[in-house]
């Protein structure tokens, strides 16, 4: 194992040398430092984190060390097997489980960039290896169910599939949940799709409206990640992922942070 040391806490990882420029980015404090601000702003000791697309542990067992709990869910079964690993060598309650968030019995899930293990597995697009698993799933109802306090806050990273599950994303509790964290991937949509790239366009635009919308109840704290990526999109001419962050409106939650 090794020790990481990033945004002030240390976190065991199994030794990966393949990973070794990515640890460095890590350490140095340039991999997503906007997430871990919004993550240690809305979660504390008595707040359970939900973080859906656990990858390699770098934000559930960080978060471990100042939630009261935290359930990871990750179906890619090279990722669960680090997740898993990792359990007994970090510190915090941390409940591991291994499907993906999905309405339906069962998911298929490609490999994408070479293997699993990459952050980039999806049900949506696939790679060349031809390689595919059919993972268990679980819902938002469930996950609830499964947390051991009243106040909860989620982290979302699905490849895609965000623009699958908004049933889930409704069944969110508005009056239990902090924030909910969203990685939004429109050209993993785009890219499933079919027909000619404006009308692929235009698909991906309106279902990243209802993807947003499905989040009613919540309050959009940076709609400028929004048009930053239009930006970003139109000067590279090819489609940017972006983050969302979703905070309670209900005072409630909030004044318990």
């Amino acid at each position: 194992m090794r020790a990481i040391t990033y945004f002030q806490k240390t976190v065991c990882f199994p030794d990966k040398p393949e990973k070794a420029r990515f640890f460095s980015r890590l350490q140095a404090g340039q991999w997503e430092p906007d997430t871990f601000r919004n993550i240690a702003r809305l979660v504390d000791e008595n707040t359970t984190y939900i973080d859906i697309g656990g990858w390699i542990g770098v934000t559930p067992y960080w978060t471990a060390q100042i939630a009261h709990d935290v359930i990871v869910v990750e179906p890619d079964p090279v990722c669960f097997g680090i997740l898993s690993e990792m359990k007994g060598q970090n510190a915090g309650e941390v409940q591991l489980i291994n499907a993906a968030l999905s309405e339906d019995a069962s998911l298929v899930l490609n490999s994408v960039g070479g293997g699993f293990g990459s952050s980039e597995t999806s049900a949506l697009i696939a790679d060349d290896t031809g390689l595919s698993i059919t993972a268990k799933t679980v819902s938002i109802h469930a996950l609830q169910a499964m947390a051991r306090t009243g106040r909860l806050c989620f982290k979302v990273d699905i490849e895609g599939y965000e623009y699958k599950v908004l049933d889930q994303f409704r069944a969110i509790d508005r009056k239990k949940t902090a924030g909910v964290l969203l990685a939004v991937h429109p050209q993993i949509l785009a890219a499933s799709l079919t027909g000619p790239a404006i009308l692929r366009l235009l698909r991906t635009a309106l279902a990243t409206f209802r993807l947003i919308r499905s989040f009613r109840g919540f309050r959009l704290e940076n709609p400028s990640a929004i048009w930053s990526a239009i930006r970003k999109s139109v000067a590279k001419r090819e489609l940017k992922g972006f983050d969302l962050l979703f905070v309670a409106t209900a005072p409630r939650v909030l004044s318990d942070a």
